[in-house]
């Protein structure tokens, strides 16, 4: 191929927040690029990594997407900010690219849904992030919890850090972020982790169109909050509104900081010798493992949020069948392996979930574990308004923490007015 016909194709990746290190996200991205460029030879691969968090990476890539010289072809990023690009116009649909995808096929539905806006395949999921209950043996044993411990409701959550408190004074009996400044992300691994699992889940009401700012719901998270801050059961602010609260977990688990901790999939790899944050030998004998429990233990009786590491393909991509090689290739069993052991995250696709080198990241119960929690737990709104909601309904969670004294109609008020003023009073409904 000669120089006029050479082609590149320019990959955008957040490099210090999707990996659990930079380095791994070089590396990953530099795989590829190799692969990418012996199988077209004479094209190119060129990486934009973009450092900052994860709202520091969505700003810049609105701000890539401004100038056609700047514009990416192809995005790694979370499926909860889709809508807000696809709503935008800077997207390319995929409905007919994954149609012939063996990958694409043995990917979940809800996975595949939620990487879907108004209709169209937006984005396609290399991984999910799904969330539970992870609990120190060493403090709940102590405070006379089971050693399986399994809670059927958020006040046997409530009731388990309370007795903590008691038997271990200087531990953090309960560990669950809230704050704005974890950004979109943050919705789905702290507020609306509780929502969803709630009496009423419902964020966005595909029946009106509109968003639910006031329900039962909202209120029994609100009241979590709030009733867990009023009584000293919280870990300290600083730690849950912290812009990397998310992981602070691994850390704290292997220094018996916190007793219960509602946890991403990704804590238990932390401790794998192929990430060492820190490495932990005798996790499985001191850690515990439970799924969150509905609010009032209703059926179904375990619920969660999940959120996706997905891959987009920008409107009018520089070449279009280069771009979907290029994702072909990000989508090869290895490559999606390496994702799960290194972001890290549950394989999207069903057949890897059960892969001997899957479930050896880390010993049982947590691999299988964490993986199960796919068929129960479900996305955020596709809706390219979510990450307003996310941000009021952060605040909203964020003022329980920080003046426990807010009463529960005060939080309210706090999303409804918030999400008045950046989406219409019109838009927004109330919910039993």
């Amino acid at each position: 191929m000669n120089a006029a016909q050479a082609a590149t194709v320019k990959v955008a990746f957040s490099l210090n927040w999707t990996f659990a290190d930079p380095k791994l996200a070089q590396k990953w991205f530099g795989n590829v690029k190799t692969e990418f460029e012996a199988k077209h030879p004479g094209d190119t691969l060129e990486l934009i990594p973009v450092p900052g968090t994860y709202d520091d990476f969505i700003t810049k890539l609105s701000l890539l997407y401004n100038s056609p010289d700047t514009k990416p072809d192809i995005v790694q990023y979370f499926d909860i900010n889709v809508g807000q690009f696809a709503g935008s116009d800077l997207l390319s649909p995929l409905d007919d690219k994954v149609t012939d995808a063996a990958w694409w096929k043995d990917t979940p539905v809800p996975v595949q849904e939620a990487g879907k806006y108004d209709g169209k395949v937006y984005s396609v999921a290399q991984g999910i992030n799904t969330y539970g209950i992870l609990f120190d043996r060493t403090l709940t044993e102590k405070a006379g919890l089971p050693k399986d411990w399994k809670p059927k409701n958020w006040k046997d959550i409530l009731d388990g850090a309370r007795a903590i408190k008691k038997t271990s004074p200087d531990a953090s009996p309960l560990y669950v972020i809230t704050g704005t400044a974890q950004g979109t992300f943050g919705v789905v691994a702290g507020p609306g982790l509780l929502l969803s699992a709630s009496s009423n889940p419902t964020i966005f009401d595909p029946a009106t169109n509109k968003w639910v700012v006031d329900s039962k719901g909202i209120r029994e998270v609100l009241n979590f909050y709030k009733t867990a801050a009023s009584e000293g059961l919280l870990a300290p602010s600083s730690q849950i509104m912290d812009p990397n609260g998310a992981t602070h977990p691994a850390e704290a688990l292997h220094d018996h900081k916190f007793g219960i901790t509602f946890a991403g999939n990704w804590i238990p790899i932390f401790w794998s010798k192929d990430i060492c944050a820190p490495c932990w030998d005798d996790k499985e004998e001191t850690i515990g493992f439970s799924e969150i429990p509905t609010a009032e233990g209703q059926q179904p009786g375990i619920a969660a949020s999940f959120n996706g590491v997905v891959l987009s393909i920008s409107k009018n991509p520089s070449n279009a069948d280069l771009a979907w090689s290029a994702i072909e290739i990000m989508q090869a069993k290895e490559n999606l392996l390496n994702i799960a052991a290194w972001v890290p995250v549950v394989p999207a696709t069903a057949s890897l979930k059960t892969d001997k080198s899957y479930l050896s990241l880390t010993r049982e119960p947590f691999q299988k574990a964490f993986a199960d929690l796919s068929s129960t737990s479900r996305s955020m709104p596709s809706q390219a308004e979510f990450p307003i909601w996310g941000n009021a309904f952060q605040q909203a969670t964020q003022a329980m923490v920080l003046k426990p004294e807010t009463t529960i109609d005060e939080g309210v008020k706090i999303l409804r007015s918030y999400m008045a003023t950046q989406v219409g009073e019109e838009n927004l409904e109330t919910l039993p």
